[in-house]
């Protein structure tokens, strides 16, 4: 990552967290989602995934600085399926793959046992099977 990157001149914001989930998508994709703010990244491995998602966030935070705004507030929330999937997966930290904590915020991953459902997703997929 960076130092460019990590560093702005406007105030960090203290004690923003973000969660993270990771899922494998199917074999060769890990998907990275943001869960405070719905961010999302693929990548071929897990590493990847949460390396590309920690950089995305520093640098949209960078970006929403400069244009006066609250780091990540274009991005809502992860629907409730995610929230779920990463209370029941299995804890990561970045430490573990070697991944240095952005400056601006915590970040707090978990690997999903599988893939999380949206509920829209599921309504429409019922819908389909039934026309």
């Amino acid at each position: 990552m960076s130092h460019d990157l990590q560093t702005t001149h406007a105030p960090q914001p203290n004690g923003s967290c973000l969660h993270v989930l990771l899922f494998q998508e199917m074999p060769g994709l890990w998907i990275g989602r943001g869960l405070e703010h719905d961010v999302l990244i693929e990548a071929p491995t897990i590493g990847q995934a949460l390396r590309a998602l920690v950089s995305l966030v520093v640098a949209h935070t960078a970006f929403d600085y400069r244009h006066k705004r609250a780091p990540l507030s274009a991005f809502a929330a992860a629907p409730p399926s995610c929230w779920n999937a990463f209370t029941s997966g299995t804890p990561l930290t970045l430490a573990q793959l070697g991944i240095e904590q952005p400056a601006a915020w915590q970040i707090v991953a978990a690997i999903a046992h599988g893939r999380p459902m949206a509920v829209a997703a599921r309504r429409d997929a019922g819908v389909r099977a039934s026309a």
